[in-house]
């Protein structure tokens, strides 16, 4: 065993893939990456907040100098107001229901690759999904879908396989290190 991310253990030796395997691997990633991704609604939220609280700075101002009418200048105001608080709701967490979903599905391949099945396809494309879904990137942050120390523990004797798939998803530049090596560069990957 070698010390990897934060001195947690990896193995020395990972499962070795056949051609097959390595070819299912990549025909699963890439209907990972053809699937449609959730949508962060974040940025609209941004597009409706940022004129709404706009229209309330200067309508007071302006509607004086149009003269506009008092009935007119409430429902302006109410409406601005408005489109203000549900942009600035969709804007701080539309991000979450984006995260959300990448953590669901990293969780469904634990649960897979941990309830001990023995069918080898079904282990590695849950390894791929749980590769796959490591990290959650909605708006300008990119956060950690789970906890991998505590992952490392829950996978058992099935980490193996997963850092099996790890080294060929990383031969390919496909995904970032998870188990293999330190993430964010605070160690170094095991030869």
């Amino acid at each position: 065993m070698r010390a990897g991310r934060r001195g947690a253990t990896i193995p020395a030796v990972e499962a070795s893939l056949s051609d097959s395997e390595r070819l299912a691997v990549r025909e699963t990633l890439r209907e990972l990456r053809e699937a449609p991704a959730p949508r962060n609604l974040s940025g609209v939220g941004c597009v409706i907040a940022l004129p709404a609280f706009a229209v309330l700075l200067v309508f007071p101002v302006v509607g004086r100098w149009l003269d506009v009418g008092m009935g007119v200048a409430k429902l302006v105001l109410i409406l601005a107001g408005a489109l203000l608080v549900v942009g600035l709701l969709l804007w701080f967490t539309a991000g979450g229901f984006a995260r959300g979903h990448v953590m669901a599905a990293a969780e469904a391949a634990l649960r897979t690759l941990a309830a001990g099945e023995e069918d080898r396809d079904v282990l590695l494309r849950a390894a791929t999904l749980l590769l796959f879904n490591a990290y959650a990137t909605y708006g300008p942050s990119t956060v950690e879908a789970f906890d991998f120390d505590a992952t490392r523990a829950r996978l058992g004797p099935r980490l193996e396989l997963v850092v099996a798939v790890e080294r060929l998803l990383l031969e390919d530049g496909a995904i970032y290190p998870v188990f293999t090596a330190a993430a964010g560069g605070d160690g170094e990957a095991p030869a």
